[in-house]
């Protein structure tokens, strides 16, 4: 089946964001007369947990009890999480590099007819703010579909988020791959029968990507080509919307998966 559409994680994938997010954490908790700083290796560990309010609580309670009531009852939680979240948008707004031969493709894409979609467990807001700083207010329209967390109730892994993706475009999972950087997201988009190209980030480096079609280091860029992590991508050495296109219809030609 011909793909016609593409689905792009947002948080890891388009841009290096969990950084942005650990340093939004620190500040809101500076903001916030607590004591806590978390380090990248904690905050690897952190990102076990989906969502920043539940990682805060998770944190409290396996690190920080004593804060764990008084916070609860003070409503301390939401509080600096939504803190949080202003400052990490601000950051955003402020620049933040989006990953190699991620604008490349999103133009090329754009240009072969396929369609584009976003599949995130960001706000609205956080997504409205990348596009927004990375390529200017039209850019919105680039994207047939966004869905965000606003709108399940489930998160990735569950395979909820890209079901909903693909009700809005209209698109069998068949006729349709999914960019991801994480497992959480590659088991999201595989349970809702579509192909996973993945391309891990920092914090997802070590993670288990085998139900991905293919495994790359980055997008890549034709003077700075990917590296292969998992799986065979031919010819070619950045991503590309005809390179999708090949390797989609291999898949859908019964080859197994990245190993």
């Amino acid at each position: 089946m011909t793909l016609k559409a593409v689905i792009f994680d947002v948080d890891g994938t388009l841009a290096e964001t969990e950084e942005l997010h650990r340093a939004a954490f620190n500040a809101a908790f500076a903001e916030a007369g607590l004591d806590w700083s978390w380090d990248r290796e904690r905050y690897h560990e952190l990102l076990a947990v989906e969502g920043g309010l539940a990682r805060m609580r998770h944190y409290a309670e396996a690190h920080r009890p004593r804060d764990l009531t008084t916070m609860e009852h003070a409503g301390d939680f939401e509080r600096i999480h939504e803190r949080k979240q202003a400052l990490f948008v601000s950051m955003i707004e402020e620049g933040a590099a989006l990953r190699p031969g991620v604008a490349r493709l999103l133009e090329d894409l754009r240009s072969s007819g396929v369609k584009l979609a976003a599949c995130t467990t960001s706000s609205r807001e956080t997504f409205e703010a990348l596009i927004l700083n990375a390529f200017g207010f039209e850019a919105l329209d680039w994207f047939a579909v966004v869905v965000t967390r606003e709108d399940v109730e489930t998160s990735k892994p569950d395979p909820a988020p890209y079901r909903l993706t693909l009700q809005r475009l209209g698109v069998p999972p068949e006729a349709a791959v999914a960019i991801e950087d994480s497992a959480r997201g590659v088991a999201s988009a595989s349970g809702a029968g579509l192909e996973v190209l993945a391309a891990p980030g920092l914090y997802t480096r070590d993670e288990d990507f085998s139900g991905a079609m293919l495994v790359v280091s980055s997008l890549g860029e034709p003077h700075t080509p990917f590296e292969v992590l998992s799986g065979d991508a031919g010819p070619f050495f950045h991503v590309t919307a005809d390179a999708l296109q090949i390797w989609h219809a291999r898949r859908c030609h019964g080859e197994g998966a990245a190993a």
